[in-house]
């Protein structure tokens, strides 16, 4: 998978939203040899996962809890740990959708959604998450002929999903209570894509917007739609920040590793040492992010409340990776305790609550860790879980 995240200065110019991009431990080699667009590595997370023995109440698509607390064996997170909260529930993106418990580790299934082979995907927006079912036969270009396919919303929380629309592809709206929801055509690359903002019970909210040729949403801000290009296209590697009122583009960014409706956060080309710059789009002002020598950033999540920014830091000698939180105000980076594993071993991370604290998905050879930590505790939550035969996919971000 990380042929798919791309690491350091050797970047792959073809980035695919991590929620519909990362299928599960049992596929990866499959996904890393599709070529996808370029959009946000921040966004939500998926990894497969199985139910075992300790399940309590199991449905379709379900994942358990093998044992809250330490791992076994070397390839995992070791040392001491915290127990789960035992309010945290993450949406399951099976066949047949659930919410997990990891501190129980039971699940219950989500109303309104019916049986899908292909599973769903889960793209987190404001107060919830937009949910699709996932497009079946995935092609070297997933974009150019993605079905229109049914769009819901499911607060957090709630038992079961509401309808929104149809779209080929959802993002989530800057303002609260809203989606973007993007359509046709056949072929994104060559003819431009209509988006159109809606409210979550699926009423239209202004004009829909023509976008431009080549470019699709990465991210709706404050000031305006920031937008990357489809892969592949000669001339056009940077995301834009672009205004939907005259058609205009305000700033161009590149290497974007993360974006929310006040702030973007980017990789400038490195100098003596590697930097992320934030944007904060209300006032203008940059903070710039300093790493460690030797490191690089290759994703990043910014909490809901704005105020600090999780990345994945990458060693550019082989060295692995590991997990940094930065302060949005100062760039002050604080690193998160025993997030640190090899270069063999894959992250996902993201903030899937109203709240801060960071969820991240351990993907290792023998097993899956999901880890929780909240900024200033000096330990992880972690529990183990596995892959299965019919991979379902937990949501981290």
């Amino acid at each position: 998978m990380d042929d798919i995240l791309s690491q350091g200065g050797d970047r792959d110019p073809g980035r695919w939203p991590r929620r519909l991009a990362l299928l599960g431990a049992p596929v990866l080699v499959a996904v890393a040899s599709i070529a996808y667009i370029r959009l946000a590595h921040h966004a939500p997370s998926t990894a497969a996962v199985r139910p075992s023995s300790a399940s309590v109440s199991a449905a379709p698509g379900s994942v358990s809890l093998i044992a809250p607390g330490p791992p076994s064996g070397s390839d995992g997170i070791d040392g001491p740990t915290l127990p789960w909260a035992g309010s945290l529930r993450l949406p399951v993106a099976g066949p047949q959708p659930t919410w997990f418990a990891p501190a129980t580790g039971r699940s219950e299934p989500i109303g309104g959604l019916s049986a899908d082979s292909a599973g769903y995907q889960f793209t987190r927006v404001d107060g919830g998450w937009a949910v699709q079912a996932s497009p079946g036969g995935m092609t070297a270009c997933d974009v150019c002929d993605r079905p229109s396919l049914p769009v819901w919303f499911l607060a957090d929380g709630s038992r079961s999903v509401t309808r929104v629309g149809t779209a080929n592809l959802v993002n989530p709206a800057a303002a609260a209570g809203a989606v973007w929801l993007t359509s046709e055509p056949a072929v994104a690359a060559t003819v431009p894509m209509t988006a159109q903002e809606v409210s979550l019970a699926g009423v239209p909210r202004g004009a829909p917007v023509r976008l431009p040729r080549g470019y699709l949403i990465y991210q709706a801000t404050d000031r305006g739609l920031l937008l990357a290009p489809v892969s592949g296209q000669p001339g056009t590697t940077a995301d834009e920040l672009w205004d939907p009122a005259n058609s205009r583009t305000v700033r161009m960014f590149d290497d974007v590793v993360a974006a929310s409706p006040a702030e973007i956060a980017w990789t400038p080309p490195c100098a003596a040492t590697c930097q992320v710059r934030l944007l904060d789009l209300a006032t203008g002002k940059t903070t710039a992010v300093e790493l460690p020598a030797g490191s690089s950033a290759t994703s990043g999540a910014f909490s809901p409340d704005g105020k600090l920014l999780a990345l994945e830091v990458s060693s550019g000698d082989g060295g692995g990776m590991r997990l940094e939180v930065a302060s949005v105000s100062s760039g002050r980076l604080t690193a998160v305790p025993n997030a640190v594993v090899g270069s063999n071993a894959h992250v996902e991370f993201g903030w899937p609550t109203s709240g801060d604290s960071l969820i991240a998905e351990f993907i290792f050879a023998t097993q899956v860790q999901l880890a929780s930590w909240h900024p200033g505790a000096t330990r992880l939550a972690v529990a183990a879980v596995r892959s299965a035969q019919d991979p379902a996919s937990l949501v981290v971000g």
